[in-house]
């Protein structure tokens, strides 16, 4: 039996032309081309669809473009993000597949990789999510399904955790991420599954990206560009 170990492994063993190295507006072309098929689907509809649709729209407002930052002594400063690494995707039984299909989406769209596990009769439906991400081609390290009863989410290398399921379920996971050692991975959790309040959140992409700054810096040292001129002329 594969187990997360070697799935994430997997995920993060992917070429430098991957996943996360593709531009939102591409990504969000894959995944608006997966939505098609949830709407035709018994299993997912119309409403799984437009939940894709949203995370995508919303990640194109808040994370496709750079920042440009002021550059107190001339240097270019730019702001940008980069997804967080892998997350484990799962929930309880009979829950909430638009929620499900929220989280799957913003975790792709900001560039990072999934591993899905379902419990028991939720597995079919793990595989037809993963299957129509593959059939879209996202690359098939970037999704992987897992056997639930398998998961061992101490690993380290875990970004994260997505759940849609009760609050009880939630507050085992919390506490099994906080004992974990090395960096805290954050727990996404969906526990209103009528409302949805989390995943509907018009920031809720922001949970999978993490800020990274970006500085060229070619002026003189004290930041006056005029110094590159002294002593030029047509030396």
């Amino acid at each position: 039996m594969t187990s997360i170990t070697q799935l994430i492994d997997s995920a993060l063993s992917q070429p430098e032309k991957s996943w996360a190295q593709l531009s939102v507006s591409t990504r969000s072309e894959k995944l608006i081309e997966w939505s098609h098929a949830l709407a035709e689907h018994p299993k997912f509809g119309v409403l799984a669809a437009k939940m894709v649709r949203f995370q995508c729209q919303r990640a194109q407002q808040l994370i496709s473009e750079i920042q440009l930052m002021p550059g107190p002594t001339g240097e270019s400063n730019e702001l940008y993000t980069a997804p967080r690494g892998v997350f484990y995707i799962t929930s309880d039984e009979n829950s909430s597949v638009v929620a499900l299909v929220g989280q799957i989406t913003a975790a792709l769209i900001a560039g990072n990789a999934i591993i899905v596990g379902l419990q028991n009769k939720e597995e079919m439906i793990a595989s037809v999510i993963v299957e129509g991400l593959h059939q879209a081609n996202v690359p098939k390290l970037t999704v992987q399904q897992i056997d639930a009863k398998e998961t061992d989410i101490d690993d380290v290398r875990l970004a994260g955790v997505c759940f849609v399921g009760s609050k009880q379920k939630e507050i085992q996971l919390n506490q099994q991420l906080a004992k974990r050692d090395g960096l805290l991975a954050q727990l996404i959790a969906e526990t209103d599954q009528e409302r949805l309040t989390n995943i509907t959140d018009p920031h809720f992409v922001l949970r999978f990206i993490t800020e990274r700054t970006r500085t060229i810096n070619v002026t003189a040292v004290g930041g006056n560009a005029t110094l590159l001129e002294l002593g030029g002329g047509n030396h």
